[in-house]
């Protein structure tokens, strides 16, 4: 079953970087969970459908170019119930002008073949531990 979450949440952040926003939000349980990076300017948890439609409006909001393609994602990490998706890109502040390079990583629980929650992490190696001690791997 491994396998399968890795591809399904392979399928569904690809299709976030392109902005194909309906086959991402296909893949997440109803009640999914999203936490933003602790070192963000306005870290918070996204609930629910609406939860995620705020987040995707508020990248949305901050880059100009966020949803062009520039997310390149490195090998995605199968933990059992947990995946681990490294990606960087090259973003643009919509507001500035400022390019930003961004490394992050996101770990993404699958429970019954949906995203059911996702923490972001700057780095691989602290999303592979923290996954860990949620009993992954």
């Amino acid at each position: 079953m491994s396998a399968h979450n890795l591809e399904l949440v392979r399928r569904s952040f690809e299709a976030f970087a392109r902005g194909d926003l309906e086959t991402f939000f296909a893949a997440h349980d109803p009640h999914i969970e999203w936490t933003t990076g602790a070192d963000e300017p306005d870290p918070q948890t996204y609930r629910g459908a609406e939860g995620m439609r705020r987040f995707t409006a508020d990248t949305d909001e901050a880059w100009a170019n966020r949803f062009d393609g520039v997310v390149r994602f490195g090998d995605f990490i199968d933990l059992g119930d947990w995946v681990v998706a490294p990606w960087t890109a090259r973003l643009e502040g919509k507001g500035s002008g400022a390019v930003v390079e961004v490394y992050e990583t996101y770990a993404v629980r699958v429970e019954r073949d949906r995203i059911v929650r996702v923490i972001e992490y700057r780095t691989t190696d602290e999303a592979v531990e923290a996954c860990r001690k949620r009993g992954a791997g």
